[in-house]
């Protein structure tokens, strides 16, 4: 199935923002259809790209009855399935996000945006197992455009089992695809950190540093490492960074007390 990948705001928790449904550019051939099922097929598209649109624009009421009468049209429209997944796991229906996201990979296993989103759902539900056998199943697809993520993604979860083996094996591979991917950056030193290589977990936030934004999480995980290493000026320069930037933070206040 040809596809032109469309970029979705998806709010995970820690997962970094997952691609969303992709909308099929060419509709292929059957010539065993009747031309009533390929109109069918046709305006199955039309509506979950419109569908989609009306999602993006938070008109969740509308988006989901065009997404509705796109399955109804057609049944087997992954970009559909994946689609109402989202919107249902937004709307808090996670049961019926988890069908469409099984329909959509069962249907299409190579569809590795639909593996990914998928993954992040399961994760976000605490199954970090079956998320990272999802994220993993998206990477196999070669032509998949974004691997970095899906390792990284990967990565945290297995992190979160906690599997730390395996969580550093992934974001070491989302590093090597892309050694700017901020959160692999964000976790590795908090991993190595708890490996007690306080030097490596120096080294990754020097790399985040130049590579993201600092985050309250970030600059905690700097102090606590200093700390750890013993270099005062360095846990007072990033102290007074965490508190200057995010002075009401609940790591700056810790930081206040000297917890870490």
């Amino acid at each position: 199935m040809n596809k032109n990948v469309l970029m979705l705001i998806v709010s995970m928790f820690v997962i970094s923002g997952c691609q969303g449904p992709t909308s099929n550019s060419n509709i292929r051939p059957d010539s065993t259809s009747s031309g009533y099922v390929k109109a069918d097929k046709k305006a199955a598209q039309l509506n979950m790209q419109l569908g989609l649109n009306y999602m993006q624009r938070g008109d969740y009421e509308t988006a989901l009855g065009k997404l509705e009468k796109a399955l109804k049209q057609d049944s087997r429209l992954t970009s559909a399935h994946h689609t109402i997944a989202i919107l249902y796991q937004r709307l808090g229906e996670f049961d019926k996000a988890e069908h469409h996201f099984k329909q959509a990979v069962t249907f299409e296993p190579s569809y590795s945006e639909a593996q990914n989103d998928y993954g992040a759902f399961l994760c976000g539900q605490g199954r970090y197992d079956e998320s990272v056998t999802r994220f993993l199943a998206a990477i196999k697809n070669p032509l998949y455009r974004s691997p970095a993520g899906a390792y990284e993604n990967a990565g945290i979860c297995a992190n979160r089992i906690p599997d730390t083996a395996r969580a550093e094996q992934y974001l070491r591979k989302a590093l090597q695809i892309n050694p700017r991917a901020g959160k692999s950056l964000l976790a590795m030193p908090e991993i190595s950190y708890q490996q007690g290589d306080y030097l490596a977990s120096r080294a990754y936030i020097e790399r985040y540093r130049n590579a993201a934004r600092w985050t309250t999480q970030a600059l905690l995980q700097a102090v606590k490492t200093e700390h750890q290493i013993g270099d005062k000026d360095a846990v007072a320069s990033y102290s007074n960074l965490l508190r200057g930037r995010f002075p009401d933070s609940d790591e700056s206040k810790q930081v206040q007390r000297g917890q870490y």
